[in-house]
């Protein structure tokens, strides 16, 4: 490569992007003994400030996916089994609930507080010694340049998939936060009523956040009906949304040119509801894998990847879809 970025020895690994997927992938590299530096364009961890703070729920295989990642990560996650509700058509569906519940909800916090994944896990990688470059964008120029084997997490940043010919989806949509009660733990979804996707709304450590998001975008008059919607079951709305648009690619990719993908950029999402919490979490454990055993970690990645892009496919196409998730052993079940 023309100009290639050096590094001062083998040992030497970059990875850009400092999310949970960059993350763990410099903690495991730290740990068999690389030199990491970890690049994130924001001054700190917690992503791009323009959404977050924010709560997610996800179904996580406890303890199945911290013992896969070597990192125990139940000191940022919080049971929300009990809580949960699923609404339908503005219309409450028990059955759903039961659905959901078998699988383990938990909720996370991402973004740049104490009390955020971002931050448990910046703080392990800090005393494993990964070195930090914050402040520092990663370019088109750079990655022209970037030595072969570059770890790339950088999310639903538009930029990165367009440098690098991702065919990719555009996510977008609304959301919003307020303080809430610091005990107070809440797991709702608003599904068929306002977008091709759906809605959230979630809470843990202090903060009430909620999402409504949709596969190009979501219009103005399904913002107002999802608005009255919360009041209604809620007890509470917000008059002023903040806008969000991200990337997602159309199928999963380990290896891309002569990277190492990871995260929502490598496509671990789980395609019935769009959660790359845990994905970002597994992809990251498998990118630093990728750097020593490159042929396990393919195996590794299609493992828990293949069947994504048919499932993608079912859910595009099928009117009526009723969307379906399933664990497996450690991450999602998309056979």
């Amino acid at each position: 490569m023309k100009g290639e970025i050096k590094m001062k020895s083998s040992k030497d690994k970059l990875v850009v992007g400092a999310g949970p997927a960059g993350l763990v992938a410099a903690i495991n590299l730290k740990r068999e003994g690389f030199n990491v530096i970890l690049q994130e364009k924001q001054a700190r961890v917690g992503g791009e400030p323009g959404w977050h703070p924010s709560v997610h729920t996800t179904p996580v295989d406890d303890p199945g996916l911290y013992d896969y990642i070597g990192i125990n990560c139940a000191e940022a996650f919080v049971d929300s089994t009990d809580v949960l509700k699923v609404f339908v058509g503005g219309k409450d569906v028990p059955g759903m609930k039961n659905v959901f519940g078998k699988l383990g909800m938990k909720n996370t916090e991402r973004g740049d507080r104490p009390t955020s994944l971002d931050s448990f896990l910046f703080r392990i990688a800090e005393k494993e010694g990964v070195e930090f470059e914050f402040g520092k964008t990663f370019t088109q120029d750079d990655l022209e340049r970037a030595a072969k084997g570059t770890i790339l997490t950088t999310g639903l940043t538009p930029g990165m998939y367009d440098w690098l010919g991702i065919d990719h989806t555009v996510f977008a949509g609304y959301w919003a936060n307020t303080e809430t009660e610091p005990g107070f733990v809440s797991n709702t979804f608003y599904l068929g009523q306002f977008s091709n996707e759906y809605g959230y709304a979630c809470a843990m450590n202090g903060i009430w956040y909620v999402l409504l998001f949709a596969r190009r975008d979501v219009d103005p008059q399904d913002l107002e009906k999802f608005r009255g919607v919360l009041a209604e079951k809620e007890g509470r709305t917000f008059d002023k949304w903040r806008r969000f648009l991200g990337h997602t690619p159309k199928g999963p990719r380990l290896f891309h040119r002569d990277f190492i993908l990871a995260g929502t950029l490598a496509g671990v999402v789980e395609p019935a509801f769009g959660g790359g919490i845990t994905g970002a979490l597994l992809s990251g454990k498998i990118a630093a894998m990728a750097v020593t055993e490159p042929d396990r970690a393919l195996t590794e990645f299609k493992r828990f990847t293949d069947g994504i892009i048919a499932h993608i496919a079912r859910k595009k196409a099928k009117v009526g879809y009723a969307p379906t998730i399933q664990m497996g052993k450690v991450w999602f079940d998309v056979k």
